[in-house]
């Protein structure tokens, strides 16, 4: 899979001052964001497809916390979106379902970058089994923003993980916490 998004996405980016503050920061590695990727099975399709286009998502960049050695494992993943007026439930506003789909997918996206033993990805195996979502504020369309996810705990087959989406000038938009299972088979 590619390292990183399409350079005109890294352009967009870079081209709006906060999101360029993020892109530089040694904190941060670049990575794709998977889930845009069209895959053989059909997973992923809503963000490949359907969500990929100059009228719903235009623009994405995946980016993850660089673990502290000798840690290995990521626990924090940021992706910058650039969202338009086709996923609007409101008036200028983004739908509410939208706003979760986001926050889960970034979630996957964490646990993509991350690996079993195998080398396989952990969203191989891993499914949202729960998901509480708070709406803070309103997210008005069009408009650019970071969706996060971080990992709060891993207890055997299962994994927390929080979720939130921020603006430009930092303020707290929605906020999620889920329960992922780590299933036996691939589904």
């Amino acid at each position: 899979m590619p390292a990183s998004q399409p350079p005109d996405d890294l352009v967009h980016f870079r081209a709006i001052p906060w999101c360029a503050e993020l892109l530089s920061s040694p904190e941060y590695v670049l990575t794709s964001t998977f889930s845009r990727h069209p895959k053989p099975r059909n997973e992923d399709s809503l963000f490949a497809h359907t969500l990929n286009s100059a009228h719903t998502i235009p623009h994405i960049q995946s980016l993850y916390r660089r673990p502290t050695p000798p840690e290995t494992f990521v626990s924090e993943l940021l992706t910058l979106v650039t969202l338009s007026t086709g996923l609007n439930g409101g008036p200028d506003a983004l739908h509410g379902g939208i706003i979760a789909t986001l926050m889960d997918d970034v979630k996957g996206l964490l646990l993509t970058v991350n690996t079993t033993d195998a080398g396989e990805p952990l969203s191989a195996s891993a499914v949202t089994a729960r998901m509480e979502v708070r709406f803070e504020r309103r997210v008005p369309t069009p408009g650019t923003y970071v969706v996060g996810a971080r990992c709060t705990r891993r207890e055997g087959r299962k994994i927390w993980l929080e979720g939130w989406i921020m603006d430009g000038e930092g303020r707290r938009c929605a906020s999620s916490e889920s329960l992922w299972v780590f299933v036996k088979a691939r589904l």
